[in-house]
């Protein structure tokens, strides 16, 4: 979703993580000459203060429109982009605590990862691969070396020639 609001408009990224655009103004009383700031009148609105307002929308509407119904329904009363990011985040990845279980629980599936006699290189590869990227949803990234290190010693010992071929010939 993210790349997808990228692509889109780099700014809209900044509506989730910043939340919605206030625009506001500087006031100042004569009597002490102290200065304020103070959200804005929309009469007091410039056109760039109306085109943030309008990206704040068009966020909302598109991440509104990519929901299906069931989870639409979860973030219906949140008021802005941030709001139903946040909503959508923990209702999909967890709290902060169930993500640091989560990392845990799958750097250990890393540690342990082996190939089971039945399946071919494809399919271990596939496996590999959705665990590697789950770890990267966690925020727990190893780098192409080790990785790929972890991949040749889960092989099986029938994959052995083939694995000493490409160690042999690979360079990071």
């Amino acid at each position: 979703m993210s790349m997808c609001l990228e692509a889109i408009d780099p700014e809209y990224l900044n509506r989730i993580f910043d939340g919605p655009h206030r625009p506001m103004k500087l006031v100042v009383t004569v009597v002490g000459q102290e200065k304020n700031i103070v959200d804005k009148e929309k009469k007091d609105y410039f056109p760039e203060d109306l085109s943030s307002i309008m990206k704040d929308a068009k966020v909302k509407h598109i991440l509104h429109s990519s929901l299906d119904s069931v989870i639409s329904n979860r973030v219906i009363r949140c008021k802005s982009a941030k709001e139903i990011w946040d909503t959508l985040e923990v209702k999909c990845q967890g709290t902060t605590a169930i993500k640091k279980n989560k990392r845990t629980i799958l750097t250990q599936d890393f540690k342990h990862f082996n190939s089971k006699p039945d399946e071919s290189l494809t399919e271990i590869y596939d496996r590999f691969q959705k665990l590697i990227n789950e770890l990267s949803l966690v925020d727990k990234k190893y780098d192409l070396e080790d990785s790929n290190l972890k991949f040749f010693l889960a092989l099986l010992e029938k994959w052995d020639l083939k694995v000493t071929l490409i160690r042999d010939n690979v360079t990071y």
